[in-house]
């Protein structure tokens, strides 16, 4: 029997997906700040030195008042080298900009690299390379952030963020590049080679990123989202003994024309997006994006969430792999995508919150499980409420995914078909994709139901979404006339057991 209350949720949620993103997209001219200063650092020195608005960061950072800039852009070294421990933001709003992530890097050595303080403000860092972070906290004390830990929010512009480490003994470490207690930013940035490790109690969660979302909750009709990663790619990051090697969420997040790509963890290789409280307020995007190559030693090596509202549009999930897919009680979890029903129903089934799960022109396939990893499973549910209740209604079209354990989606799922992905690499743009071969079955078998939240595929302009009769399934689109890749590279690549 159809719910009728579903239709009357579904458009709401709908539209409240592209207000994020145009929210989050948009270029929006902030009023200026009356009283805002440029501090200009003109040296590499790390010491504290200047005088007026010009000199060290150190000096600027101690300096400067909340809302005013540290432009480091005229710099022509290509090192700020931190002997001293991280530099101090006291300020609750800064931003700091620099010459080109490849032009200069800030790099630690014996404590983290930036350490904001401002409660509830936000560490803007544009156009420069943050790296080599170690903090290794004493014991029993918890080690937040390598490279960057904020009380508030961080937002990260053409920023890199690599190789930072954050290590704990009898405690827990999170955010081996970045721990925000708020929001987390990343557009056009790279957050690349983190760690966290821990020994003895506690767990090491968030490698790349470790968002816990303890202040300014949003709810389910504000527009932001919590995390926020476009156009980025999050690879090479590891939590040892716990979540989330590339990122670890505990609100709502969104992923858009980015790749998120060999992470490993215990739980969520790539993604753990897991909230303790109601999941109907948070929502989980992932849009025109790859999800490949990510590993969990346990279980989910792609991405696992429990938000109320789900939506997987013109994304790839592939090549994730994870040791098991056998949870506690017995519970199943897919190692490419796993939705959990937790919190999917208030106190009983018959007063309950449906989750919301839209796929949309989507591939999912040569995700695999057990030891070694030889068993595909691409998509499923993990089931946590008794009884038989359907708490993850699924909506959309034009999907391939290989093997799933989700049952019953006719008109959602086509199966078993292998959608021949070539392997994972530059084929242009900023981000790392899966091109498909010429005889790939997701060629012209997609739809176009989120083109309005972008005309073009994950690699952005002149990529477009549509290039031949219709769009193609996953994040890339085989443009007309491309033989890219065709000469002696492109044999149609299979699928586990097919």
């Amino acid at each position: 029997m159809t719910d009728p209350i579903l239709p009357i949720r579904r458009q709401p949620r709908r539209k409240l997906l592209g207000a994020c993103l145009a929210a989050a997209l948009c270029l929006v001219t902030p009023l200026a700040a009356t009283a805002a200063t440029t501090w200009t650092v003109d040296t590499c020195s790390e010491a504290v030195t200047g005088t007026g608005t010009t000199g060290s960061l150190r000096y600027a950072a101690e300096n400067a008042a909340s809302g005013d800039t540290i432009d480091l852009s005229s710099l022509t070294c290509s090192t700020i080298s931190l002997t001293t421990g991280a530099v101090v933001f006291a300020q609750a709003d800064i931003t700091l900009n620099g010459p080109g992530k490849d032009a200069l890097a800030i790099e630690g050595s014996n404590d983290r690299v930036f350490r904001h303080d401002g409660l509830g403000g936000t560490l803007a860092v544009n156009n420069l390379t943050v790296a080599n972070g170690y903090l290794s906290m004493p014991e029993g004390l918890s080690a937040e952030g390598g490279c960057i830990r904020s009380n508030g929010k961080v937002s990260l512009n053409h920023v890199a963020v690599r190789s930072c480490h954050a290590i704990a003994s009898g405690a827990s470490a999170r955010g081996g590049g970045i721990y925000a207690l708020n929001d987390v930013s990343a557009k056009y940035s790279d957050i690349t080679g983190n760690a966290v490790s821990h020994t003895g109690a506690g767990s090491g969660d968030g490698g790349g990123i470790f968002t816990p979302g303890l202040a300014g909750l949003i709810g389910p009709e504000d527009p932001n989202s919590k995390v926020f990663i476009a156009n980025s790619t999050l690879s090479g990051n590891s939590a040892q003994g716990g979540t989330g090697g590339g990122l670890r969420a505990s609100r709502s997040v969104l992923v858009f024309a980015s790749t998120i790509s060999g992470n490993v963890a215990w739980k969520g290789g790539g993604i753990f997006a897991i909230d303790g409280l109601n999941s109907a307020s948070d929502n989980f995007a992932l849009i025109n994006s790859t999800l490949s190559g990510n590993s969990a030693l346990e279980t989910v090596g792609g991405a696992l969430t429990n938000a109320g509202t789900i939506h997987v549009y013109n994304s790839t999930v592939a090549f994730n792999t994870a040791g098991s897919a056998t949870g506690i009680t017995g519970r199943h979890y897919s190692p490419g995508f796993t939705i959990s029903d937790l919190g999917a129903y208030y106190t009983d089934p018959s007063h309950y919150q449906l989750k919301l799960v839209t796929l949309q022109s989507s591939i999912l396939s040569n995700n695999t499980f057990a030891n070694p990893v030889t068993t595909p499973d691409d998509i499923g549910v993990a089931k946590f409420t008794a009884g038989s209740l359907n708490s993850t209604p699924t909506s959309g079209s034009n999907n391939l995914a290989f093997a799933t354990t989700i049952i019953g989606l006719p008109n959602t799922l086509t199966t078993g078909v292998c959608p021949q992905l070539q392997p994972l690499r530059n084929n242009g743009g900023p981000t790392q994709t899966h091109a498909l071969s010429r005889s790939s079955p997701a060629i012209d078998a997609g739809n176009t139901s989120a083109q309005g939240l972008s005309p073009f595929d994950q690699r952005a302009s002149p990529f477009v979404r549509v290039s031949g009769a219709q769009a193609d399934i996953g994040a890339y689109e085989r443009q007309q006339g491309d033989q890219l890749f065709d000469d002696g590279f492109d044999a149609p690549p299979t699928c586990p057991g097919g």
